[in-house]
């Protein structure tokens, strides 16, 4: 499937299968006439995702985004078209993320505008009602950069890096993991068509010492749901000096942050402050166990509404960096897991250097 490129997609098909998706003349030139550039005009192709015997696949069309299905047997095949906005990035710069379930409900972390001003976390299609983040909230999502997406269990998990709203002095960026449960159903008469179940954690990776070195922005991260870790590949701002680190992260201690106090700011004036949660231990359940939405109070829904980031950071597996390498930025990161004579390694593939111009492979091996 030929369209410009491919962003964070990987799919083995069972023949190797051609087909050329790029953009009609009117939709480039309507493009054109926006002030962006004959490049820029084309068709980029930023989801693709494997949906049993079908293939589900979105491009930025000119900056006038477009999905498809397809047979797996005939990428040339269109057997459905639907607009992409909220599912695709207009800019094939942006960084988005998408994953599709066994029902067939999309997850997609994009922009739903030209301009990329309204940053969203979307359900659509499938059984459950469309339901999207806050707009224009920025403390729900402030300019995030999207890495990635994964279902585990009841729960949608989504990985990325924004401007940090509770941090009260200068601009910094953190890396978050965000979680929404996909039975929620969104508000009555508060978040209506919104989640109810958004939350968010920062990550932290640093090197240890008396004033930590922190790697802030992370760029890739794997999953290896057999070992329920996820590994990410973080790094400085690119304002500074360049440097990298891979940290590993328990799904244990990820609920446990979600599971404990948030950090709420009553006024824009006021300081962040840690609150009790009122739900812990919450699990998806608890939205339905009484019927649809039987459970939503106004209490509840306005608790959602305000209550969202967690106060407790997502600590990772090691005190220090599993990996860390100064002068160099890591961009992305593949785990395979090999049987030692005594041992299992989780063997690390990293990728660095700058998109498009040069890719180097590192290979580290870890025991576990």
């Amino acid at each position: 499937l030929h369209g410009s490129c491919f962003s964070d997609v990987g799919l083995w098909l069972h023949d190797k299968q051609a087909t050329e998706w790029g953009v009609d003349e009117s939709t480039r030139r309507s493009c054109q006439s926006k002030g962006k550039t004959e490049d820029e005009c084309q068709n980029y192709v930023r989801v693709l995702l494997l949906n049993g015997s079908r293939l589900f696949t979105c491009g930025t069309n000119a900056f006038m985004p477009m999905c498809t299905t397809r047979p797996v047997t005939d990428i040339s095949s269109v057997l459905e078209s639907i607009g992409g906005v909220a599912r695709c990035p207009y800019d094939p710069r942006h960084n988005s993320t998408a994953m599709i379930t066994e029902s067939g409900e999309v997850y997609a972390a994009t922009v739903t505008d030209f301009s990329s001003r309204d940053p969203i976390i979307y359900r659509s299609l499938g059984n459950m009602p469309p339901l999207r983040t806050a707009q224009y909230n920025s403390k729900w999502l402030n300019e995030p950069h999207f890495v990635s997406a994964y279902e585990v269990g009841r729960f949608t998990y989504l990985f990325l890096r924004e401007n940090a709203v509770e941090q009260d002095c200068g601009k910094t960026v953190f890396s978050r993991v965000a979680r929404v449960c996909q039975n929620d159903i969104g508000g009555r008469f508060l978040l209506e068509d919104t989640w109810t179940t958004f939350m968010k954690a920062r990550l932290n990776c640093s090197r240890s010492g008396d004033v930590p070195f922190y790697y802030h922005e992370l760029q890739s991260t794997f999953y290896l749901p057999e070992q329920d870790l996820i590994y990410g590949v973080f790094t400085t701002n690119v304002n500074s000096i360049a440097a990298s680190a891979v940290c590993a992260f328990n799904l244990s201690a990820i609920t446990q942050a979600f599971n404990g106090p948030f950090r709420y700011q009553e006024n824009p004036r006021t300081s962040w402050l840690s609150t009790p949660n009122p739900i812990p231990n919450f699990q998806c359940g608890t939205v339905n166990d009484s019927g649809p939405g039987g459970n939503l109070t106004e209490r509840s829904l306005q608790d959602a509404q305000r209550l969202f980031l967690m106060s407790e950071v997502v600590q990772p597996i090691s005190t220090d960096p599993l990996v860390m390498q100064d002068n160099i930025r890591f961009s992305r990161l593949a785990v395979d897991i090999v049987q030692g004579r005594d041992t299992l390694y989780h063997v690390m593939y990293i990728g660095t250097g700058q998109e498009g111009i040069k890719c180097d492979i590192q290979c580290c091996a870890l025991w576990f």
